[in-house]
């Protein structure tokens, strides 16, 4: 690792404090031009172009709610959009952000479902995230609806979710969910209403899935927060043998689970044919540990490009600690060499786009001292979804530490098992 000159780290710095006070001054003139937020609405209702202002991203948002509902074809459910928004500014906190935003518009997209008047709801409490959850149960619902469901606004790409909660908060049964992607019985949709708060509407199908067949806590957890519940649907009954495979399969060490899907994931992907049959835990287990450090071996490389998660570098007295992707094979061998793991078995994935993966390295004189460990990210959900050192132990303290300054700067979140 090259030394970084000072010159140019504090040219670096200047640059990064420049465009914060340049962005910070255009929101400052926004908020000086737009005395009420609600001037912002009749602006983008009138297509001005107001990009100059788009660091604030509610303004940004809004436009590109405006920008969905052409005024060519939907003249009137522009203006019923417009009056939703300055009515919502004028009498909640639920523009706060551009999620909250998100949430709103697509209430306005299934309006044809509410129960009752949105000009006679008043909020009831003063947080904005409460406000949304009080808003969408007085439009859609006659019952009091699990938190978790709430998320289904927040949701810019799967409908689906909201055809749910309109269908539990009407007093319809789970079990009578529309399209459920996944082996679903009576059972399991008791536990799916019972989802804690912290899960996904993915994960808590993964979540009751695990429960349902009898699973404990700790395990129903960690499938909720594994790739199992973030993959493409698609060989659910496959998946469906492969939980109820660890669920009756006895004492197991959940800390071996990520090995263990990457195992089945890699062995399904390379046989379309593959299956359990035959298999208990005891020996899919063993065959993961053959697996991996047969991969380990594996000379072939490929390259792929950067995620765009930017890394990091933070200088403690005489030493650098950097966290940089690794984008090639031969990188994450040499990675898995070094820390004795297997996590050039992700290489598939990273050139598929669907995960990356960070060193965590600290160097002093240019001189590499130690690697701190590994980290995957899931892109799907930006999320930190392992982090091991070396021999998949845990990672120490410190460089836990730096692994969650860097989550913050990437706006990164974190899978509690780590």
């Amino acid at each position: 690792m090259p030394h970084i000159p000072t010159a140019v780290r504090q040219q670096h710095r200047q640059h990064m404090v420049q465009r914060e006070e340049a962005a910070a001054r255009v929101l400052q003139f926004s908020q000086k031009r737009f005395k009420k937020f609600e001037e912002v609405v009749f602006h983008l209702y009138r297509e001005e172009d107001l990009s100059a202002f788009y660091s604030d991203r509610r303004i940004w948002k809004i436009a590109e709610c405006f920008k969905k509902i052409q005024p060519a074809k939907h003249a009137k459910e522009r203006v019923l959009l417009k009056e939703m928004l300055v009515y919502l500014c004028r009498n909640a906190q639920v523009i706060n952000d551009e999620l909250q935003i998100q949430a709103v518009f697509n209430m306005f997209l299934f309006r044809k479902h509410w129960l009752n008047d949105l000009y006679t709801w008043r909020p009831k409490s003063k947080q904005p995230l409460v406000q949304v959850r009080e808003l969408a149960e007085f439009l859609f619902c006659k019952y009091r609806m699990p938190d978790f469901l709430h998320k289904a606004f927040y949701e810019n790409t799967n409908a689906l979710f909201i055809k749910w909660y309109i269908h539990i908060g009407n007093g319809g049964r789970a079990k009578d969910l529309e399209q459920i992607p996944v082996v679903f019985t009576q059972k399991m949709a008791h536990y799916f209403l019972q989802a804690h708060y912290k899960f996904t509407i993915m994960e808590s199908l993964r979540w009751a899935q695990v429960k349902g067949l009898g699973g404990t806590d700790t395990l129903a957890e960690r499938i909720a927060y594994s790739w199992i519940a973030q993959k493409p649907f698609g060989d659910e009954q496959f998946w469906f043998s492969f939980l109820n495979l660890l669920v009756n399969g006895g004492m197991f060490n959940c800390d071996k689970l990520t090995e263990l899907i990457d195992y089945v994931r890699e062995a399904k992907r390379e046989n379309c044919l593959y299956n359990l049959k035959g298999r208990n835990l005891t020996s899919l287990v063993r065959q993961s540990d053959e697996w991996h450090k047969r991969f380990s071996k594996y000379k072939g490389n490929e390259i792929w490009k950067p995620c765009g998660i930017g890394g990091l570098k933070h200088e403690k007295k005489k030493e650098l600690i950097v966290i940089e992707e690794l984008t090639e094979t031969a990188k994450l061998r040499e990675e898995g060499r070094a820390m004795k793991h297997c996590v050039a078995s992700y290489s598939f994935y990273c050139a598929k786009g669907r995960s990356a993966i960070f060193s965590i390295r600290k160097f002093s004189g240019g001189i590499l001292l130690d690697t701190m460990a590994t980290v995957e990210v899931n892109l799907s959900l930006n999320r930190i979804v392992q982090a091991k050192a070396k021999m998949n132990n845990p990672i120490n303290e410190e460089a836990r530490y730096y692994m969650q300054a860097w989550a913050a700067s990437e706006a990164l979140s974190l899978s509690p098992y780590l």
